[in-house]
């Protein structure tokens, strides 16, 4: 919330986003509540704890530039947090919120202790398989009406499977790889990349039980951090 009255009063052209998935998801709404000041919070949070009106209005550009290897969140319409009033994880899904721009440059996760590694790389490994293993577009219905109602996940289909298979296949190779050696930079390089890829697929297939069950867990998770990772992060994925 600080974060939106800050960028309401600055009236900014433009946003840049520097660090992990929650760093980018913060500025995303950041980014749409200042462009659409008369809106409650509450408007475009998702259903049923939020209204989850479609974002009608245009956003500043945003550049995101990632840190961890895990979220994906520099290709994706979805901004998750912590709605601490229910104490529970939720988001805002619109593909009018995704960056305009991401730089995905893999000497930004060189610094990331093993553990951090460990559990940024296993958010890539659900992400992939999430969206490859997602109910079929063509099997999800009623479909809307009016295309802006449209959601963000449109269901696992030929094309984000292409993202999603690459990125595990990725991942089978170099996970195990970065996290033993923070100085591979082989290795790095290509978790970064299968954050992305992985980001692209889930962004539009979406994810289902595993991130689903986690809401709810990891909106109670409140001083875990990972080791030699001072920062406060929830983590909660579920298999």
């Amino acid at each position: 919330m600080d974060a939106i009255e800050f960028a309401k009063k600055g009236e900014f052209d433009s946003y840049i986003a520097v660090g992990g998935g929650s760093v980018i998801d913060t500025c995303k709404c950041a980014d749409l509540y200042a462009s659409s000041p008369e809106s409650e919070f509450l408007d475009y949070v998702n259903a049923p704890i939020g209204k989850g009106k479609p974002v009608k209005v245009t956003l500043k550009p945003l550049i995101a530039v990632p840190t961890t290897a895990g979220t994906g969140s520099e290709t994706t319409g979805v901004a998750i947090f912590d709605y601490k009033e229910l104490k529970v994880k939720t988001g805002i899904a619109s593909r009018a919120i995704k960056p305009f721009l991401g730089l995905v440059d893999p000497s930004h996760t060189l610094y990331m202790p093993e553990r951090l590694t460990a559990n940024s790389g296993f958010d890539v490994l659900c992400h992939a398989l999430e969206s490859y293993t997602a109910l079929p577009y063509n099997k999800r219905s009623p479909c809307p009406s009016n295309p802006v109602n449209r959601p963000a996940y449109q269901g696992s289909n030929p094309i984000s499977d292409v993202w999603a298979i690459h990125a595990l296949k990725i991942v089978a190779k170099y996970l195990k790889r970065a996290i033993r050696d923070p100085e591979d930079r082989e290795a790095r390089a290509n978790m970064h990349l299968a954050s992305a890829f992985a980001g692209i697929g889930f962004g539009n297939a979406g994810v289902h039980l595993c991130h689903g069950m986690s809401y709810p867990i990891s909106g109670l998770v409140k001083k875990y951090k990972a080791k030699d990772y001072h920062v406060d992060h929830s983590l909660v994925e579920l298999m």
